[in-house]
């Protein structure tokens, strides 16, 4: 099932984020425009940057930059960190504030709900990694992060915390309602990445955590992938997004592979997408699967790294 939503517990630490050092993070090296709603937020929450929540939030993300543990722990309600957001909350009045911003967000929420109307992810995920969760969720995000896209694995549920795309420079980003490629990208990249979380997760040491092949990436690509694990999750999803989002729209996902390739120094990328085209070919042919096939990715890209 699909749902498009917003979600308390994602929103109340996208405001505690905003209250720490993490929107002066996000605009570095490069600085973006950002949604009217993620600055108001901003400044709504700047008072409360003492708060106790405000520096739990700043304590893990001065260990770990990445805030998708934050929004994995929020998300399955683990209790110290579900504890910090109630009581900023209720400081931050934060009930009323998104009752009085409730128009933009439910302008998001109606927006992608007509872009992924007759889109089968689950289907998607089945075809590629033979499992999806009962429930999926995308959480339109108006604030922040604003240029992350989060999939995030919940029990028995998976969220794709997006954000719209950026413009050039000072602009506002780009409305969800005029951008079905994007949240298409998005949807499939998150959901098909907290698939494939859940799935190494269950087969510890299905690949080794370090890898001298992966000194030879590209620095940005390590830095969001920190695990060779992850990397080789992300290059598959890749090849998911290439294949299925041509299925949607011919040459969307050739499109997607072309621009990355040469604007993330990826030249990799159409290696990966011939072999998870042979990899799905395979598998509907019941002569492979998932665990068999993300080591022998890996040994692929090593040799196409060398």
């Amino acid at each position: 099932m699909l749902t498009v939503a917003t979600d308390s517990r994602a929103r109340t630490l996208s405001a505690a984020l905003a209250a720490t050092d993490w929107p002066d993070r996000e605009q570095r090296p490069l600085p973006r425009g950002v949604h009217p709603q993620a600055a108001a937020l901003r400044k709504h929450a700047s008072p409360l940057r003492d708060h106790p929540a405000v520096a739990y939030v700043q304590s893990a993300l001065n260990i770990d930059l990445d805030p998708l543990p934050l929004f994995i722990r929020a998300l399955n309600d683990e209790p110290e960190l579900a504890a910090h957001l109630r009581e900023f909350a209720a400081a931050a009045a934060l009930e009323a504030y998104w009752a009085a911003n409730d128009a933009p967000w439910a302008e998001a929420v109606a927006a992608v709900q007509q872009h992924v109307s007759g889109v089968d992810f689950t289907a998607i995920l089945l075809e590629a990694c033979d499992a999806a969760p009962a429930e999926l969720t995308v959480l339109p995000n108006l604030a922040y992060p604003t240029a992350l896209s989060l999939g995030i694995s919940a029990g028995d549920s998976s969220y794709s915390l997006m954000p719209p795309r950026r413009a050039v420079g000072e602009s506002q980003p780009w409305p969800f309602s005029d951008d079905r490629d994007h949240v298409l990208k998005l949807a499939i990249n998150d959901f098909c990445l907290s698939a494939l979380d859940s799935f190494l997760a269950a087969h510890p040491g299905l690949l080794p955590e370090t890898s001298a092949a992966s000194e030879r990436l590209p620095e940005h690509f390590r830095a969001a992938q920190p695990t060779w694990p992850r990397q080789i999750a992300k290059l598959f999803t890749y090849g998911i997004l290439a294949v299925f989002l041509n299925r949607i729209e011919p040459g969307e996902g050739d499109a997607l592979i072309l621009y990355d390739r040469r604007t993330k120094g990826l030249p990799l990328l159409p290696s990966v997408v011939n072999s998870v085209t042979g990899y799905l070919e395979a598998k509907a042919g019941g002569r492979a699967t998932l665990a068999d096939y993300l080591p022998r990715l890996a040994g692929e890209v090593t040799g196409w790294l060398a």
